[in-house]
Order: structure tokens, then sequence, then C-alpha cells
């Protein structure tokens, strides 16, 4: 008689815990390169299919911090990238209905030499990987410049806080909302806004298309993004007779539901380069990272994520990229499939 009240208790929590549902999926973390010729280009980050209703608004705040480290050189020709790069952004995005929103983001950077580098060697040091000379160059020092000849093509000076070039967007779904396969397009521009002649801005209006594609699956929901963006060259560089490259950008994104409140992500982007005609490997070449992270939810109204970046094709990219985002959309983290899964 007495195991009855335990019993029950017992009984309690497996019909509670069966009835945990699993929060609907939000879309892939929206990081991006940090690659400060990269920055100057007009990007879409990588998102869901999925549009708000007519009226409804969601609110983002993110930081992306790099370490970047690289050095090529050939006869009359050298690039040098070394720096620690933070981008702080506020996003707003609006429903305005039938599967089409439009977004706007307002970007600043700080950078400077930063304060990473001996921790840096040391993590090289340890797990035996190449570090480029890092090791014998002056610690945290700043340059991020393009030179021919002795002649600087394009740079980018140390800043404080520098406003970005602003991003403006619109996304329209064109399947229905519970299609077994999403596909959106979406377009925009960027605004001139950041100063170009410090290197924080291209100087001109750069328009940009893409696509967008996903499955939401009850455990595991996959993304894809793909987009072309024609690039403005800034004056600096134009002067010196060399052009910046459109870039081509596509992405893959797995969003995992690990816990009720918590889902993991792994995604890898690929785009080119816009100094890909300067003629280096180090500026010529494709870039490419990995992404992995996680999105905890606070509320059903907020949001928040953690994302580390690491280049996938060496001597190109950025070192290493720490992101940190938080968001807030009224009830976004729906309930709707029953699974399990634990609190």
């Amino acid at each position: 008689m007495q195991s009855r009240p335990y019993a029950s208790g017992v009984l309690a929590a497996i019909v509670a815990s069966s009835c945990a549902t699993q929060p609907a999926p939000q879309g892939p973390l929206p990081v991006r390169n940090q690659h400060p010729a990269q920055l100057l280009v007009m990007h879409m980050p990588p998102a869901s299919t999925r549009g708000l209703a007519a009226g409804e608004v969601s609110a983002r705040a993110d930081a992306a911090y790099s370490s970047l480290w690289l050095v090529g050189a050939a006869p009359g020709r050298q690039w040098r990238m070394d720096a620690e790069y933070l981008r702080v952004a506020a996003g707003l995005r609006v429903g305005i209905g039938s599967g089409l929103d439009l977004a706007v983001e307002l970007p600043v950077a700080h950078t400077s030499g930063g304060f990473l580098d001996s921790f840096l060697v040391d993590y090289h040091d340890f797990f035996g990987l190449p570090d480029q000379d890092r090791d014998i160059s002056p610690r945290n020092a700043y340059d991020v410049s393009l030179r021919r000849s002795g002649n600087t093509v394009w740079s980018a000076d140390p800043a404080g806080a520098q406003l970005l070039d602003v991003p403006i967007y619109a996304s329209w779904r064109l399947t229905p909302e519970r299609a077994p396969v999403g596909f959106a397009v979406r377009g925009g521009v960027e605004l001139p806004t950041g100063d170009a002649d410090r290197g924080y801005g291209s100087g001109g209006v750069e328009p940009s298309l893409g696509v967008l594609f996903d499955r939401e699956g009850d455990l595991v929901s996959l993304y894809g993004h793909a987009q072309y963006t024609w690039v403005h060259t800034p004056d600096e560089p134009a002067r010196a007779g060399f052009a910046f490259a459109d870039v081509a950008v596509a992405g893959l994104a797995a969003e995992i539901a690990l816990l009720d409140d918590l889902h993991g992500f792994v995604q890898v982007a690929w785009e080119t380069s816009t100094l890909r005609n300067f003629g280096l490997r180090e500026t010529d070449d494709d870039q490419a990272l990995l992404w992995v992270g996680g999105r905890l939810r606070c509320s059903d109204d907020l949001q928040v994520e953690l994302g580390f970046g690491e280049d996938l094709l060496a001597l190109v990219s950025p070192d290493f990229t720490a992101w940190l985002g938080m968001v807030w959309q009224p009830s976004s983290w729906g309930r709707s499939r029953r699974l399990g899964l634990p609190r």
C-alpha cells in the first residue's frame, strides 16, 4: 500500500516526459565569413524559408570576433592580414504577408592588433599545427593591406568603431508552409554607408540575388542557400587599376534537436574571393568555413545562440571566429511535435 504514491509519481513523470514536444525548427545560425575584404560584399545570411506572418517582427543582435593571420607574397605582390576583427550587428525582420518578409541590418566594426596572438601560438605548438610563421612575427600587431610594386592597392585602417555598409533584403517563400521541401527566393542591396577610404565600405550600391531551400524533420532539419552579388570596387583599388570580383556563395546546414530547449548546428559555407584577380593563392583561392554551435531557448520569445567557425581551406580564410547571437521574436519557439525529448 505504501508503494502506491511512489508508483503514481513515477507514472506521472513518464507521462509528462512522453508529452514533451520539440520546439519548431528555427533555421540555421546566420553566420558569415569575417575576411575583411569579404565583409565589404553584400551578403544575405543563411536562413529558413519560413517567412513571418503579416505584422510579425523579429529582432536580433549578434557579435563575431575573428583572429586574422595570413601572409602571401610573390614578386611585386603582397597580401597581409594580421588583425583581430569584431563585427557587431543589430537587425530587424518584418513580415509583409503571403510568405514575404523584409530585413535590414546595422553592422559596426572594431579592429585592432588584439590580444590572442600568444594564446594561438601556444595552441598551435601544443597540437603540432602549422602557424604560418606567426610565432616569429610581432605579437598583437595590425596590418590589413594589399600591395603591388610597393604601393597600397587596398587596406583597412584600425578602427575603434566604424559603421559598415547596410544591407536591406526581402525573402519570398514560393512553397506552401507544410510542403515537405521549402523553397524561397530573395534579393536585396547593400547601401554604401561605410567609409570606403578606410576599408569599411565598397563605396557603391551592391545588388544580390539568392535562393533558399530546406527540409524540416522531427529531429534533424536541413537547410541550403546560394546567392550571387555584383560587387562594387572601392575608389582606392580602382585608382590602382585593380577590380574587386563578384562573389558567389553556397552553404548547407543541419539543425539537430538535442534537448527540448536546445538545438545544435553543423554548417558549411563556401564562397569565391572578391580579391581573386590579384595573383596570389592567398587572395585568389575560394574560401570555405565550418561552423558548429547551438541555440538555447530562454523563453518562447527569446533565444541565445553560440557558434564557432574554422577555415576548411588553409591559407585564405580567417583563422578562427567566435560568434554570439540573440534573437527576440514573440512566440517563435512553437511546439508542434510530441517527441519526448528531455528538458
